[in-house]
């Protein structure tokens, strides 16, 4: 709820109150606009000090507390009285308070008095006002100034009295004189009454530039005052901004020709605004280009519908994508890419597009494949490893899915003969032929491992029951008993002792299956009567 509004009477006691309360204070006399105005002679007659400067109370105070001062009016506006604390901008490190009593029925202002600085022995409170941005200049056809208005002064540190006479292209920037003579001798060569506008720097009395937008008017016939009439704006904030941005993206495209990655930015309909040299080299694309047409047939295909879907994914969700790909261009073969999609947004949050960053993986992509065999596949044989197999088993015989598992365990024999005898080349050669032979009975319907030395396991899924799991152990010996190895003219044929196990989903153990398989692969070893045995675990 709105407090009461004090009265034109108690509203003159405070103030009378105030005045001598504090008669070092600094006093303004403020419209009902919110405006500086001449202070009425009978403020001007007590001990307080005039503020001079600012247009409006907002100039007493840092940025900080202009809002502070806002709401104080609007108290003073509505209530007739009103004071806030505020950091001044003589004195931005002390506070001092600001009072506002409204006296517009008798003197039709507002009174501001500034209290708390007593110690500052100014006799009045100077301030820089706010700072012009257009003075007007006539010059004539030789371009030399015959008048300047008063602004000219807070904008360029000269009087006017100190310009008239001189010539315009004294105090421009060197660098603009070619660009101002140009737009000069245009607008000479105009009609009465054209305009011309031309962006120059002039000199500052101090010797820093100040950005002048210049609308200079033709009126060289007229007949009243011939001349050119020169509107010149200040536009060194605007022009710094611009400087700030072109520096901040000169910047970014000095780094990203650093990086070791390709860096591309592209707008919301997929249009590459931006690619520095290195994301060119890498697929082969140039500014301008729409990445869809044409652009991602050099993808490989398995990977084609994934890197669309990706833009789609950044430019219409504006999520963050990273993904993978194949790429092949002409001379290079296929390379490996790893992306990583940002999306791009305005202030309202709506995506305008996004960056992307590729790094050339092919390397990594080899290493890691190198480091998957490694870490699965036995070296000499390319069978699945020690660790891998067990893997596998343990995999087979938790899955929900499957019927049951068969696990068949062979076992060389007189393995050691041969490599005492024929050299461990030899050796080597015949564990390279049994995985062979075992993995092309086996073909896509399980996995053939090497656990060490010349043992072999073979497993198998989906296995109904221990008769066909016995089955597929007789077709491995079968398969080991074609063919062999030639050593030294003769042929070394393998001769292997074969056990197999079965087990129902989820009834055996992976450890307990793989002991049944070599439980009975020694048995069929013990009770072998010729180069090949098999028995099934009971």
């Amino acid at each position: 709820m709105a407090a009461d509004r004090i009265d034109p009477a108690g509203r003159e006691t405070i103030l009378a109150a105030t005045l001598a309360e504090h008669p070092d204070a600094f006093i303004a006399a403020i419209a009902p606009t919110g405006l500086f105005v001449p202070l009425p002679a009978e403020l001007t007659a007590g001990t307080q000090r005039p503020i001079e400067g600012p247009s409006s109370a907002l100039g007493l105070a840092v940025a900080e507390d202009q809002r502070t001062v806002i709401e104080a009016w609007h108290r003073a506006l509505a209530e007739g009285v009103a004071n806030c604390v505020i950091r001044p901008i003589a004195a931005p490190d002390r506070q001092a308070r600001l009072h506002l009593i409204d006296v517009t029925p008798r003197l039709g202002i507002f009174v501001g008095l500034l209290t708390g600085l007593q110690d500052h022995a100014a006799p009045a409170l100077q301030l820089d006002g706010v700072r012009p941005r257009l003075v007007t200049v006539h010059k004539d056809a030789t371009s030399v100034i015959s008048e300047a208005g008063p602004e000219i002064t807070q904008l360029l540190g000269w009087s006017p009295a100190e310009l008239v006479g001189r010539r315009t292209l004294d105090l421009l920037h060197p660098d603009d004189h070619e660009r101002a003579i140009a737009s000069w001798m245009d607008l000479l060569n105009s009609p009465l009454g054209a305009a011309r506008r031309v962006r120059l720097r002039h000199l500052h009395r101090d010797g820093h530039p100040v950005w002048f937008e210049i609308t200079n008017h033709n009126r060289l016939t007229d007949p009243d005052r011939p001349g050119i009439v020169a509107e010149m704006l200040d536009i060194t904030d605007e022009m710094a901004a611009q400087e700030a941005v072109r520096a901040a993206e000169q910047l970014m495209r000095r780094l990203t020709e650093t990086l070791p990655s390709g860096v591309l930015q592209i707008d919301a309909d997929r249009r590459i605004v931006y690619l520095n040299d290195r994301a060119a080299r890498c697929i082969g694309v140039k500014a301008g280009e729409v990445l869809g047409e044409g652009q991602l047939d050099a993808v490989l295909p398995a990977d084609r519908d994934a890197v669309d879907e990706a833009l789609d994914g950044v430019l219409i969700s504006g999520g963050d994508v990273d993904l993978e790909f194949g790429h092949r261009l002409p001379g290079r073969g296929v390379r490996r890419f790893r992306a990583n999609l940002r999306a791009l947004s305005d202030e309202a949050g709506a995506v305008t597009g996004a960056i992307v960053c590729l790094a050339d993986v092919t390397e990594d992509v080899r290493m890691r494949e190198e480091l998957r065999q490694r870490a699965t596949y036995d070296g000499l044989t390319g069978c699945y490893n020690r660790a891998a197999t067990l893997g596998a088993l343990h995999d087979a015989v938790t899955g929900s899915d499957v019927r049951g598992t068969a696990v068949v365990f062979v076992d060389l024999n007189g393995f050691k003969q041969i490599n005492d005898r024929y050299g461990h080349a030899a050796g080597d050669l015949l564990l390279t032929h049994v995985a062979t032979r075992l993995r092309l009975a086996v073909a896509d319907n399980g996995l053939v491992g090497r656990l060490g030395g010349d043992e072999f396991v073979v497993i198998r899924r989906e296995v109904a029951d221990a008769e066909q799991a016995h089955r597929l152990g007789a077709d491995l010996l079968e398969a080991l008993t074609g063919g062999g190895i030639e050593v030294n003219g003769q042929v070394l044929g393998p001769e292997a002792s074969v056990g197999v196990a079965w087990a129902a989903s989820g009834t055996t153990g992976p450890d307990e299956l793989i002991a049944r398989a070599d439980a009975a692969m020694y048995e069929a070893k013990k009770n072998r009567t010729g180069p090949f045995a098999l028995v099934l675990a009971g």
